[in-house]
């Protein structure tokens, strides 16, 4: 047993204090509120509702966690899954909005305006953008900056598909590069697009939003915005048709259109054009084939210009009930230009893409074993230009290849305790060989209360920025050097969770703890020397680091009229060579989520309340954001069983979000229509 001090103690004590304080000026009241309504509500659910409602959601189908299909109840993997209606409990206006109450991340350093960076974002404390958490859309990579909020052209961000694009999101915790590879080292984010209809089916939606950007208050001065605290605007329209062109074949058209004015200095607009086009076959009662299209045109105005492309296909194969081959790939095209041509700021352009085709056998030799063989072959393409604001050039001109094998047994042993042993063999083009195995574990300790623990080895590959510039970069106040002999970053990780279902499946508690070491982390350190007569960085391999955790989840599905979530995450971590905590990591971040719905009047509400503990913007650990709350809340109508008129407000008391050093968005109200047809 680990013994705690008398000052841990005092610490621990002072902090839960704090926190009480805090959220007791306004946070208590709600949740008093949802306790009310809660209890309210028990005495008057038939158990055949609860467990109808429960039953539904143990029932939802995922694939991201094994890459074999398994309701929710029986995955042996720890996966959260959002679906459509959790989507529409909150006032997201970007993916990374809708991720913010799951337990283990983190978008708390952020502001849901779309066009603005998502950068910091976080699972289980590893970054996100500088890919040590895996995004993938319908199962497959995701590459992009500008438009989906990462930072640089290297970067990745978490808002890749417009929000009213995207049917449901599964998140796998963990090391998964066993099945997925390089960047999947905190685990994986799947976005999965909406599907072809069965019946002609239409919706349209139109929002039109205002909100203010807080003044920066910095070493005493105060900076206001050059629109002197008028309202900037954010907005978005939306149309989908999709319609059965025969027994065999659907397809389906999404366009959407994003706008907003951007939180710093200047209301600089952004807006993006994105359309997807799938058409699905059955072309026999054993083989599905699917075509997917996805255009995007971003523009933030005077700075930055990227068009995507993804087109991908895939043909599925069951020759048997016990047999199961998949054959798909894909195409992705990233173009852009950064910066001002007048290279003040430094000029980009060029181009980053993506080719990768893949090929899947799972053979079920009984119901209680599975056996999956898998390969990949990718090719990213990297060619652009960056012209430094001295005049100097930086070419970048490469191509990494991967190639990949993948074997996963999945056996249930005793009908109550399963084992998922995965292995996979990745040849990368720089680095050479890297092998990681996974073994993951479930067990039913009763009806209603399963075991999931996993540990795994993971890998990521340094960035391009780290590796293949040919020449110092200029990154505001000094310059950075690339270093093409850095090695790949590898982590050790490991967890455990117990889920519990409760009432005839009304209730859902989950409590896990979780576990990662990462050796060879890459950093930038100042070389002493000057270049350009600014101080010049390289990328080295120098640091070690560690986070681990709590987590907790509870959920509620008393009835069709009421929901409610809870989640809490507590995260520790350390530099090892330092001794300080990492940065943009705060070590609690509490969520809940109520709704209700007056199904008689067609009239429904939900809230969203969040509490982030401080976190540190600097390795030094001098430099942080405080402790905050943030309370949003949205009203709707049903104008009839085809519309509905929805308000939001975000961050109804106007929080700084406890970083008065930055521009931060204020209150913020938003209107919507949606209509179906």
């Amino acid at each position: 047993m680990i013994k705690q001090t008398t000052s841990a103690k005092y610490q621990q004590s002072s902090m839960i204090a704090d926190i009480c304080d805090y959220m007791g000026k306004g946070i208590s009241t709600i949740v008093a509120v949802m306790v009310i309504v809660l209890t309210a509500s028990v005495p008057f659910v038939g158990a055949d509702e609860a467990e109808t409602k429960g039953t539904t959601r143990l029932k939802d189908i995922v694939v991201t966690g094994t890459r074999t299909p398994h309701a929710l109840k029986d995955v042996p993997v720890e996966t959260v899954l959002i679906n459509r209606e959790d989507i529409e409990k909150t006032n997201a206006q970007n993916a990374m909005d809708i991720l913010k109450n799951i337990p283990g991340i983190d978008t708390s350093a952020h502001d849901d305006v779309f066009g603005t960076y998502t950068w910091r974002a976080k699972m289980r404390g590893l970054d996100f953008n500088a890919g040590y958490g895996l995004i993938l859309i319908d199962g497959q990579r995701a590459m992009g900056c500008g438009q989906s909020g990462g930072m640089g052209e290297y970067g990745t961000g978490l808002n890749q598909i417009p929000v009213d694009m995207i049917e449901r999101i599964e998140i796998v915790k963990g090391p998964s590069s066993a099945l997925y590879g390089s960047d999947a080292m905190a685990g994986v984010i799947n976005i999965i697009t909406k599907k072809t209809p069965k019946k002609a089916t239409g919706s349209a939606g139109v929002s039109y939003g205002w909100y203010k950007v807080k003044e920066q208050e910095k070493d005493g001065k105060i900076t206001e915005t050059s629109d002197d605290g008028h309202s900037r605007n954010i907005s978005k329209t939306y149309v989908s048709y999709g319609d059965k062109i025969s027994d065999r074949f659907g397809y389906l058209l999404h366009y959407n259109y994003d706008s907003a004015e951007d939180i710093g200095y200047d209301p600089v607009k952004s807006n993006r054009h994105s359309f997807m086009g799938k058409l699905d076959a059955e072309l026999s009662e054993s083989i599905d084939l699917y075509l997917k299209c996805e255009l995007s045109d971003y523009e933030k105005m005077d700075s930055r210009q990227e068009d995507s492309n993804r087109i991908a296909a895939g043909i599925d194969f069951r020759p048997t009930d016990n047999d199961f081959f998949s054959f798909k790939g894909y195409t992705y095209t990233w173009d852009f230009s950064h910066g001002y041509i007048d290279k003040t700021y430094g000029y980009k352009y060029g181009d980053v893409g993506y080719d990768q085709v893949e090929i899947q056998y799972t053979r079920y030799f009984s119901d209680w074993n599975a056996l999956t063989l898998g390969g990949e072959v990718q090719q990213q393409g990297i060619d652009y230009v960056i012209e430094n604001a001295d005049g100097s050039i930086v070419n970048v001109k490469e191509d990494v290849d991967t190639s990949s094998l993948y074997v996963q047994d999945e056996i249930t042993l005793f009908e109550d305790f399963t084992l998922v042993a995965g292995l996979r063999y990745d040849d990368h083009s720089t680095f050479g060989s890297e092998v990681n195995p996974k073994l993951s574990i479930m067990y039913k300790l009763f009806e209603n209360t399963t075991l999931r623990a996993s540990g795994g080895k993971a890998f990521k590959s340094p960035t391009l920025r780290q590796l293949y510039y040919d020449t110092p970069y200029w990154h505001g106040s000094y310059y950075c050097k690339s270093n093409p002999d850095l090695k790949p970053e590898k982590a050790i990780g490991y967890s455990a969770s117990i889920e519990q279902w409760l009432f005839d499946q009304g209730i859902m508690v989950n409590l896990g703890y979780f576990r990662n070491d990462v050796d060879d982390m890459v950093i930038r350190e100042d070389t002493g020397t000057k270049y350009n007569d600014l101080p010049l960085r390289e990328y080295k391999n120098v640091e070690e680091a560690w986070t681990q955790g709590v987590e907790f989840m509870c959920r509620t599905y008393f009835a069709e009229d009421f929901s409610a979530s809870l989640s809490y995450t507590y995260t520790d971590s350390e530099n090892k060579e330092t001794g300080k905590e990492l940065t943009y990591t705060p070590k609690h971040v509490l969520s809940i989520l109520p709704a209700y719905e007056l199904e008689k009047y067609g009239l429904g509400t939900s809230a969203t309340v969040s509490y982030i503990g401080k976190q540190y913007k600097d390795s030094d650990n001098t430099d942080e954001i405080g402790a905050h709350a943030v309370i949003d809340a949205k009203i709707y109508k049903n104008l009839s069983d085809k519309a509905k008129l929805s308000f939001e407000a975000d961050n109804i008391f106007d929080s700084d979000k406890g970083d008065e050093e930055s521009f931060r968005t204020g209150r913020t109200f938003t209107v919507k229509l949606d209509v179906s047809f």
